[in-house]
């Protein structure tokens, strides 16, 4: 299963701090509009995607008011007819 992930920062700083440690984690497909970095990725990658959101975040010194993490959807793979 996979899962739509949308990262938005509120601040140039957040993004900034957090959007190459999201693209060097290589969980899945990234996109970028605006200030908000968006995620395709597996389901059970999820809170591995979280923690390093957080320590980049944490590492620039960065508070959590600053961005937010949103779990959009989660994509089913389409069941196989016979």
């Amino acid at each position: 299963m996979k899962a739509t992930i949308h990262i938005e920062t509120y601040t140039m700083a957040a993004y900034r701090a957090i959007r190459p440690a999201v693209v060097a984690s290589n969980l899945g497909y990234f996109g970028v509009c605006g200030l908000t970095i968006s995620a395709t990725i597996k389901q059970s990658d999820y809170a591995y995607l979280v923690d390093v959101v957080n320590h980049a975040a944490q590492s620039a010194g960065i508070p959590r008011t600053e961005y937010a993490i949103i779990n959009l959807q989660s994509i089913l793979k389409p069941s196989k007819k016979s």
